[in-house]
């Protein structure tokens, strides 16, 4: 697979205050300044990893282009590359990247989890989204277009997070990618601070919903790793991403 051609930064490649701003900019200022962004959709595993997710997501196109960025162009020095995603909904985007990974890093697993019956219980006082949103999904649903694609790198995971990732992390993966998007303060809050220890060193925690109105209390939770960690982002556009263990 030919990578997308990236575009010069001035900024030296090394990594300070736990971030390569080179790399940042490459990905963010590349895809909204430098015509990356049409690159990426020119490419044919780009393509092929939208074929796959069949019209199921409903992820910011921005986003997504981020993503394919991070596992075609960021992943292969990473020792660990499997990935996981928390609210996974329908499973489009999960499709997705485990269509580009099955060509990126052949044996990494992407694990898709969710509930995928709809959002638990919510804290008032900091979310928008209450119990039952997104509950249009269906788990078997998932589980079928994934065979009838022939992913088998891809791990359907039903149930609450603090139920299901327990045993998840007794086979001890190594996360070169962590997107959590699972848009409320309690889910956030858990699954950043569960996965952690569970990334590569130099992997890529993502946020797809911190940056949006409808989701403060998923902003909060980023807010207090940010403070706890003392963490500096190495995007902020289209997503908030963090580098774990820099």
């Amino acid at each position: 697979m030919t990578p997308v051609a990236l575009p010069v930064i001035g900024t030296p490649r090394t990594i300070v205050g736990g971030r390569s701003a080179h790399d940042g900019y490459q990905r963010g200022w590349g895809l909204m300044h430098a015509g990356v962004a049409d690159l990426v959709a020119r490419h044919p595993l780009y393509q092929a990893g939208l074929e796959a997710s069949g019209g199921w997501s409903v992820m910011v196109e921005s986003k997504r282009m981020n993503l394919f960025l991070i596992l075609t162009s960021f992943f292969a020095g990473l020792d660990g590359q499997d990935v996981i995603e928390f609210g996974s909904y329908r499973g489009g985007n999960a499709l997705f990247m485990a269509r580009v990974l099955w060509d990126v890093a052949p044996g990494a697993k992407v694990y898709a989890c969710d509930t995928y019956e709809g959002m638990p219980a919510t804290d008032a006082g900091r979310d928008l989204h209450g119990a039952g949103d997104f509950g249009d999904s269906s788990c078997e649903a998932l589980v079928q277009r994934r065979d009838a694609l022939g992913l088998t790198n891809l791990v359907v995971v039903k149930g609450l997070f603090q139920d299901t990732f327990p045993a998840i992390a007794r086979e001890r993966p190594c996360f070169g990618l962590a997107h959590i998007d699972c848009d409320i303060y309690s889910a956030v809050k858990y699954t950043q601070a569960e996965v952690w220890p569970l990334m590569s060193r130099g992997g890529y925690v993502v946020y797809d919903d911190a940056d949006t109105p409808s989701c403060l209390g998923a902003t909060e939770a980023v807010e207090e790793l940010v403070m706890q960690r003392k963490l500096h982002s190495e995007q902020v556009w289209p997503h908030w991403v963090f580098r774990a263990g820099l």
